[in-house]
């Protein structure tokens, strides 16, 4: 209502009117001007608020152009040629309403009302259609509950609205409802079309906003399950990590915690859960290349599976280790390690005890069967890459330290300090 067209059609009209009317009127000392004017619209009880303020804010705009520094007495004598000129502005403009009768009452803030009468058919019901670009229903769901109640806006933005003022209405509701959805849900722009009459629809397209999610990288991690056996949960896992792909940045991180429970319920229907009594944790660092990190770890067994490769050695440089436990409770466990060494074809049997002091910190004894002596031994985990090691054995006084850093889900690096060496060590987490 407020276009370039709408005044150029009130300037026309003010100065076939009054042809004085762009110029600086220049009131005697004593002479009162308006100041402000104040703008009252009334239509039909059923009429949208919105609509309401939209006409008067029309009004209220005409009326500023027409009398705002003009005489009080001069807007008074002339009250009525300036209604008529409302009328026929409102008549020409506000289709589907007709100007049934205005009022000015002239004054320093000066008083305009208005009452419009709609004429023909009303809108009689609205049905909002929204339609969401390749989400999955549980997602579309969530996204529906950061919308709130907006499609019950849109319907009361409408409904009782003349069918023929639809059109002018329709795109003040457009603006209206584009600034609801992205007051509430800012991660998504909405695309809007109105289709009008006494049956109005809306079809709205949710359209994701702002940085994007282009990858997804997917990264298993256990401590006590091995990675050859974890690798049947990655086609599960990153198939439902996938569905963040195309989604904005910020609706992921506000809603973080939905989508890593949505990871663990996933993992959860695989049979790997049921076998093994694995307890998942997923990490989501989002950003346009988002990192999952899932964690797999099994309550009652630890299983690990080595290869050791020693750079810096050349007797007994290569080495394969299995650690295979069985959890007492929360902080015991009774295992078995086994080694062999390919270079000289040799095994080694050493049963042990290992005592959580910490979430991140273990210590224990092994005792080895070949060599009938014990190693006392102590973790200390740095985070989720970083491992420090500590050996003693009791009989010889050999003493090994090592620190480890865990470059992929497949592969560490580690660095050993002994009494009287040191080396670096491939390790392949099998």
């Amino acid at each position: 209502m407020a276009g370039k067209g709408r005044l150029v059609i009130l300037l026309l009209m003010l100065t076939i009117y009054f042809p004085g009317a762009g110029s600086t009127v220049a009131a005697a000392a004593a002479a009162t001007t308006v100041e402000r004017v104040e703008v009252t619209v009334t239509a039909a009880a059923a009429t949208p608020t919105r609509v309401i303020t939209r006409m008067t804010a029309s009004v209220t705009a005409v009326g500023e152009q027409m009398l705002t520094g003009r005489q009080v007495a001069a807007v008074d004598a002339g009250r009525d040629s300036y209604a008529r000129l409302i009328r026929e502005i409102f008549d020409r403009v506000l289709v589907g309403y007709s100007v049934e009768d205005v009022q000015i009452i002239a004054g320093p803030a000066t008083r305009i009302e208005v009452s419009v009468v709609p004429w023909g058919d009303v809108v009689q019901d609205v049905a909002v259609e929204t339609t969401w670009s390749g989400m999955a229903p549980d997602v579309v769901e969530l996204v529906r509950k950061d919308m709130g109640g907006v499609e019950e806006q849109i319907r009361q933005s409408l409904i009782a609205l003349p069918v023929e003022a639809v059109d002018w209405a329709g795109g003040v509701s457009k603006g209206i409802i584009r600034e609801i959805l992205m007051g509430q849900l800012s991660d998504f722009y909405p695309s809007i079309d109105i289709s009008g009459g006494t049956h109005t629809v809306v079809r709205i397209a949710m359209v994701p906003a702002g940085p994007l999610i282009h990858e997804v990288n997917v990264e298993l991690r256990s401590r006590s399950f091995p990675n050859l056996l974890l690798h049947s949960l990655r086609p599960a896992v990153e198939e439902t990590a996938g569905g963040m792909r195309g989604l904005p940045v910020s609706f992921i991180e506000r809603n973080r915690e939905f989508f890593a429970n949505r990871l663990l319920a996933r993992a959860e229907q695989t049979g790997m859960t049921r076998h093994y009594s694995l307890q998942y944790a997923a990490e989501i660092h989002t950003g346009t290349v988002t990192e999952v990190i899932f964690k797999a770890e099994t309550a009652r067994l630890n299983i690990t599976l080595e290869g050791w490769l020693d750079m810096g050695r050349t007797k007994d440089n290569t080495t394969v280790k299995l650690h295979a436990g069985q959890y007492l409770d929360k902080q015991n466990e009774l295992f078995m390690e086994v080694k062999f060494v390919p270079s000289s074809v040799s095994w080694s049997f050493e049963p042990g005890w290992a005592h959580k002091l910490t979430p991140t910190t273990q210590a224990g004894v092994r005792y080895n069967l070949s060599e009938q002596h014990s190693k006392l031994w102590l973790h200390q985990y740095l985070g989720n890459r970083w491992l420090l090691r500590l050996e003693r054995d009791t009989a010889t006084g050999y003493n090994e330290f090592a620190i480890r850093y865990k470059l992929h889900e497949l592969l560490s690096a580690e660095y050993v300090f002994t009494t009287d060496e040191k080396w670096l060590r491939l390790i392949g987490n099998l």
